[in-house]
């Protein structure tokens, strides 16, 4: 079955995927649950990857079932009468999020409320965007022009023209951007970058970059796409710098891994142009009840069973075991790995991307699934679910020490 699945997908699919899946001698993924997916033949793979979206894990039974009978309702909305999930999942989500942020437009995927929140700020006046290096925000035209990996953007330039980026934590570099673009001004940042290798911007850049978007009426757009709901240790990461966005872009662990869904919530100016005119931005199928009805389920696990404190204890003590692992490895190797960690979003930086890749391999081999980092080629990131065994832990401390001495 694998050999015809890989050749099928090859003819069909995508060459270049179906060839690399062949080249690492992947299994063909048959069933998941909670914190493990199973293969063709029941072996079971520990899944530390997903990047980012199963903070709940794989089919987590209250979001199952809020799915499952919202299909036996009404899976799709007519787009035309009165949508009354919408209305309950935009007020149960920007109920959980910063203080002003008052209005949710729902997507299909992160790089979809990328776009939505640059026209935003088109709409609202601003007509220079500034972003930072090492960033990802997505791979369609509009989040890949604030998007920093020159491999992902050469092959579709000219990108939007009007993007300067700064780098990551230069307070200096930050000011002359703003003084150049001059009028107002969009800023989009992740307050940790997961694609970027994990790394946390700086309390005093975050706070710079807000105070000048506000001295130019511009826009401060955070993309907590990976970042958000309990993944970092908080619901949202940029709690951690007292920072309300005008726009904060939602993906990733909103669908509770079982139906696709994004949003942008932001506050009620920079919604304005939507409030305005709503046709000015549409979607057939963001926001359908399916979707939503995940979205519930989701917030009311992450709230009920105060998944962004589990996070933030479980990533502390995954961070804690593996630095210990790696600088004993450091140390007899005279090396330089490094363990980069908020909550459940876990960088290893393995230094150059040939590392990065014998550290994956050997823990698939393992059974240990990961995330690469796409915009951050030599760190391997770890984005479990907030609910593992200390069996299943174990496991994972056993592989990455082997693993290691595998390098």
């Amino acid at each position: 079955m694998r050999a015809e699945t890989l050749e099928v997908l090859k003819a069909h699919s995508n060459r270049s995927k179906a060839r690399l899946s062949s080249l690492m001698n992947l299994p063909i993924e048959h069933s998941a649950k909670g914190a493990e997916i199973i293969d063709e033949n029941g072996q079971a793979y520990l899944d530390f990857g997903g990047f980012g979206v199963f903070i709940l894990g794989h089919r987590h039974p209250r979001v199952v079932a809020a799915v499952k009978a919202q299909v036996d309702c009404m899976p799709m909305s007519s787009r035309t009468l009165v949508n009354p999930v919408l209305a309950s999942a935009s007020k149960k989500l920007v109920d959980i999020c910063p203080k002003t942020l008052e209005y949710a437009f729902f997507t299909n995927s992160g790089a979809e409320s990328t776009e939505l929140a640059l026209k935003l700020a088109r709409a609202n006046g601003c007509e220079h965007i500034i972003a930072v290096t090492g960033s990802y925000h997505g791979k369609s035209l509009g989040a890949l022009s604030v998007t920093h990996r020159d491999e992902f953007r050469a092959p579709f330039m000219p990108l939007f023209s009007n993007v300067e980026f700064v780098e990551r934590d230069n307070l200096s570099a930050l000011e002359a951007a703003f003084k150049k673009c001059g009028g107002k001004v969009a800023f989009i940042a992740e307050p940790v970058q997961g694609e970027g290798g994990v790394y946390t911007l700086g309390y005093e850049f975050l706070h710079k970059a807000k105070s000048l978007c506000t001295q130019s009426k511009g826009i401060f757009i955070c993309d907590e796409i990976q970042s958000g709901l309990a993944r970092t240790g908080s619901m949202w990461a940029i709690d951690k710098f007292a920072i309300t966005p005008d726009v904060m872009l939602v993906g990733k662990g909103l669908s509770g891994g079982v139906v696709p869904c994004a949003a942008v919530v932001a506050t009620e100016a920079a919604f304005a142009p939507l409030n305005q005119d709503f046709m000015l931005h549409s979607s057939t199928f963001g926001g359908s009840p399916i979707a939503l009805a995940a979205a519930e389920a989701t917030i009311d696990v992450l709230v009920n069973e105060q998944v962004a404190a589990r996070a933030k204890v479980l990533g502390d003590q995954i961070a804690a075991r593996l630095n210990q692992i790696v600088t004993t490895y450091n140390q007899s190797h005279q090396d330089q790995i490094i363990i980069r960690a908020e909550g459940l979003l876990i960088g290893i930086d393995v230094q150059t991307p040939s590392r990065a890749g014998q550290l994956t391999l050997s823990l698939l081999s393992q059974h240990v699934l990961t995330s690469h980092s796409l915009s951050n080629a030599s760190t391997v990131r770890l984005t479990p679910c907030a609910f593992l065994s200390e069996q299943q832990l174990v496991h994972l401390y056993d592989a990455f020490a082997n693993a290691l001495n595998k390098i």
